[in-house]
């Protein structure tokens, strides 16, 4: 799990959960609203899926996983690996990579060797795994997108919840106090929903996301300038120039004592 996901939603989770507990005394089932709940995320929901293709909606388990779950890409690990690759094509041709490549757990880098070791033209095997990091770009796109637009929607429903029980609360001001009392709770707590999705899920979600989409693009853009390095017969020592140009100074250093 990436450390900095598990930071924040301790954070978030643990400060939100104490205020409410401090502040009912222990009482949180008094932030549990069910016609709020329904109203801001099930109205949230249903405005995403007006807004968007059915294929995308049915992957939000996968953004959440991605979300999670990912982890850091190991440049550095991945220079290495490439000025290795480099050295073993140098000194018994590009064939001498098949034992090795078999063992690449990574299907765009297992992509690209590949088409490298069958002779395909520099500007074809380029075309090809930029058209890939492209639909790439494109599928991460798509959930951080889902992800912004229930942020988006999730204020503009609470809105509508607190409305609603205004109008309830208004209605019975003659009434039973009781009933008053629920729907001004229902108004409140809508507008608490409403703030909860935008800053706190699905906000955050959107943009951890969209830091993700970058941080793999790049790393495939260093794995083709690698393997058309590679494929171009250069020297070890070029190939790992070539790649220590997208690592920052720090990067470098680090990559330089191991």
């Amino acid at each position: 799990m990436d450390i900095a996901t598990l930071i924040g939603l301790v954070i978030a989770i643990g400060g939100i959960g104490w205020a409410m507990y401090e502040q009912t005394h222990g009482h949180l089932s008094t932030f549990f609203s069910g016609e709020g709940f329904i109203l801001v995320v099930g109205g949230s929901f249903a405005a995403v899926c007006l807004s968007m293709p059915l294929r995308t909606v049915l992957s939000v388990g996968g953004y959440i996983k991605n979300w999670i779950l990912a982890r850091e890409m190991p440049v550095e690990e991945l220079i290495k690996q490439m000025v290795s690759y480099a050295e073993i094509a140098r000194r018994d041709g590009m064939l001498a990579l098949e034992g090795a490549l078999k063992q690449q757990p990574d299907p765009f880098l297992k992509k690209g060797l590949q088409l490298a070791m069958d002779g395909t033209d520099p500007n074809t095997l380029e075309e090809t795994l930029r058209i890939e990091i492209g639909a790439l770009a494109e599928r991460h796109r798509d959930g951080k997108k889902f992800f912004e637009l229930m942020a988006k929607y999730g204020p503009g429903f609470g809105l509508t919840a607190t409305l609603v029980g205004q109008v309830a609360m208004f209605q019975n001001l003659g009434g039973d106090s009781s009933s008053i009392g629920k729907a001004l709770a229902v108004a409140l707590l809508g507008t608490l929903y409403g703030c909860l999705i935008c800053n706190v899920i699905a906000g955050p979600i959107g943009e951890k996301l969209g830091v993700r989409s970058a941080e793999e693009q790049f790393v495939k853009e260093m794995t083709l300038v690698g393997i058309m390095s590679i494929q171009a017969g250069d020297n070890p020592h070029v190939v790992q120039m070539k790649l220590q140009s997208f690592l920052s100074e720090r990067q470098r250093a680090k990559l330089g004592k191991h």
